[in-house]
């Protein structure tokens, strides 16, 4: 019975760690340059997924050999991330202008937004050939994003502390599998909402969709700025 409480608290302490603000931002603005709901939630599922083999990594190795985490590794992980969050928020604010969306008629009777590069500086005409850059490449990005996550932040004191208090490997492991259950499910049904949020935002204004993927890009490197000051400040 202790041990089923034990998966149970790691599950839903995945489940809000994945909603702290660096990692909705990172994942917000990979999602906001093609927020359709399948694509958005395979963002948010590889982020996850990323996140938990460096948290079940990480956490394999502090089991296996006895150590203890380091506080000198959260200013190094906060610090890394800062980076990585001013990078994606350069990103998306770079690519806004890019955002549009095709009508019905182009896409099999439904309404189709995402980014991707055309001829001429502002918005595609209607008759703009349909050359795609897509981000399905992103997908190891996004993964990256995730495994960089996994490694700093609060993911210590949730994650990483917790395992090396336990008296059984089994039990360790046990809650870094359920942490990463927790973390990937929250991510998705995450990634997904706000894939809907942006959508329905930009097809009711393009120029609002365009300002909502400006505020989150701007807001990430906020984040990082603030993420790096309190890693060299600490």
């Amino acid at each position: 019975m202790t041990e089923l409480v034990t998966l149970l608290t790691a599950c839903v302490l995945g489940f809000l760690h994945a909603l702290e603000v660096d990692h909705m931002l990172a994942v917000t603005a990979f999602v906001s340059r093609r927020p359709t709901l399948a694509t958005a939630a395979r963002f948010g599922f590889r982020w996850g997924v990323g996140h938990s083999v460096a948290v079940l990594a990480a956490g394999g190795i502090l089991l296996a050999t006895g150590l203890r985490w380091s506080e000198q590794y959260d200013s190094w992980g906060e610090a890394a991330v800062g980076l990585l969050l001013i990078g994606i928020g350069l990103w998306s604010m770079r690519s806004t202008r890019n955002l549009h969306i095709h009508s019905p008629a182009e896409h099999g009777d439904h309404l189709h937004l995402h980014t991707h590069r055309t001829a001429g500086a502002g918005a595609p005409g209607p008759h703009h050939q349909h050359h795609h850059h897509h981000p399905h490449g992103r997908g190891h990005g996004i993964t990256l994003v995730g495994l960089a996550h996994g490694l700093a932040g609060t993911t210590a004191v949730v994650a990483l502390v917790p395992v090396t208090m336990v008296d059984r490997v089994s039990v360790g492991i046990g809650y870094l599998v359920a942490f990463g259950l927790g973390v990937t499910v929250a991510m998705t049904l995450f990634a997904a909402i706000s894939a809907v949020a942006m959508k329905q935002a930009a097809e009711r204004s393009l120029a609002l969709g365009r300002r909502v993927t400006s505020l989150v890009g701007a807001a990430g490197v906020l984040t990082g700025a603030l993420w790096i000051w309190r890693a060299l400040a600490g």
